[in-house]
């Protein structure tokens, strides 16, 4: 409409910048809904599919937090990572595509972040070493042997 938005314009608002009645929000959408043959889908629904189609473009969870207005990045995650399967494989790939870049000399055969990402828990237990992961030491010294 010709005129700047600031952060305290609303979304649903009267041309001089007054709110609308949410109901009669809630209404003009539900007919347009109809109208267009849709199935049943509240205005809330495309907040709902606004996050998840960010977070599955690979937009970083905290920009989206921020986006929807969030206290917390937690909040975010614990409603939307379930939307994400795969999400530890593709973090197991991108991690084995950054190693074989540094270290080029490994094993191509021996991929313990798909192991980790697939497997979930993997048994750990103390000890004196920087790196006490039972699956990643029997990995790393079968590559040194």
């Amino acid at each position: 409409m010709g005129r700047k938005l600031t952060d305290d314009d609303l979304v649903f608002a009267r041309p001089d910048g007054r709110p609308l009645d949410p109901n009669a929000v809630t209404r003009t959408f539900a007919k347009m809904v109809r109208r267009a043959g849709l199935p049943h889908l509240r205005l809330h629904d495309l907040r709902h599919s606004h996050a998840t189609l960010m977070l599955k473009a690979g937009i970083h969870p905290k920009v989206v937090s921020e986006r929807l207005g969030h206290a917390s990045v937690n909040i975010t995650l614990d409603t939307y990572s379930h939307v994400l399967p795969g999400l530890q494989e593709a973090a197991a790939d991108r991690f084995d595509r950054m190693l074989e870049t540094t270290m080029p000399d490994t094993n191509p055969n021996t991929d313990v972040s798909r192991m980790l990402a697939a497997n979930g828990e993997v048994e750990t237990r103390p000890c004196r070493a920087r790196t006490c992961d039972t699956l990643i030491k029997s990995q790393v010294l079968c590559q040194l042997s």
